[in-house]
């Protein structure tokens, strides 16, 4: 046996390193959100830990700009207790400060539910539900994907349960496979953050809205009528649940559809 530190804090890593699970091929007689669930539980368990949770963050804590806009992770899948279903009809990822924080750490670290700043009744909600799930310690490895935003791996247990295994680069390695796998078939998993996609136009009139352009400006760079370019913008603001072009424009850049 060996041991790693994970930001300070020692944790023991045993003979197994890498686990298959995260870089096996799906199975053609499951789902890919069956498979990738398995694949968390497999990674867990070689580990010792009781659960897992992938998270694929994206950019929309970057965008505080629209605070109607309550963001939503492009893809979540869970093991262990975790309920990926309430977190996402809470709106938990607003207030996560896991999620926060593995936006922008690229290094793994080890937490407890106990070592959590509370910092809001919003937030103190969220560590509540976790500690509901039994989600209550953990190590985070987080993947830094620049055009796409944010993902982590969170290995989990409760608290109170004996010492879990875990490696610094292992755990990196797996979060990037896995990442690496649902990367590979994003229409299988499926997106959160837009239940109708933006169509290549209409994310180009977006981006150029967001430039400062003018309808009459986006219409003569995208060779459109003007009403053509109108037509696009309301198109995207519906299919953005926007109050008007300003607060698509926000949501868009937040949620990482287009960039300027």
């Amino acid at each position: 046996m060996r041991s790693a530190r994970v930001h300070g804090r020692p944790v023991t890593a045993g003979p197994a390193a890498v686990s298959a699970a995260a870089e096996r091929p799906a199975s053609p007689e499951v789902s890919p959100e069956a498979d990738l669930r398995t694949r968390l539980a497999a990674v867990a368990r070689a580990h010792g830990f009781a659960g897992a949770v992938y998270m694929h963050v994206g950019h929309v804590l970057d965008g505080a700009a629209d605070p109607s806009f309550a963001p939503a992770p492009r893809r979540l899948a869970a093991t262990g207790g975790f309920d990926g279903e309430r977190y996402l009809r809470r709106d938990y990822l607003r207030h996560d400060p896991l999620a926060a924080r593995a936006a922008t750490e690229f290094t793994p670290f080890a937490w407890t539910l106990s070592s959590l700043d509370r910092g809001s009744p919003a937030r103190a909600r969220v560590l509540a539900a976790f500690a509901a799930w039994g989600v209550e310690a953990g190590v985070v490895a987080p993947v830094q994907d620049h055009a796409l935003g944010p993902a982590f791996l969170n290995l989990h247990r409760r608290e109170a349960d004996s010492a879990a295994r875990a490696d610094e680069g292992a755990l990196l390695l797996e979060a990037a496979r896995l990442h690496a796998a649902v990367r590979a078939a994003p229409a299988a998993f499926g997106e959160t953050t837009r239940p109708d996609r933006l169509s290549a136009r209409e994310m180009q009139v977006l981006r150029l809205a967001a430039m400062g352009r003018t309808e009459q400006e986006t219409a003569a760079a995208l060779a459109l009528s003007r009403r053509g370019v109108q037509f696009h913008l309301a198109r995207a603001v519906d299919k953005l649940a926007a109050a008007n072009k300003t607060a698509a424009v926000a949501r868009a850049v937040s949620a990482g559809l287009i960039a300027i």
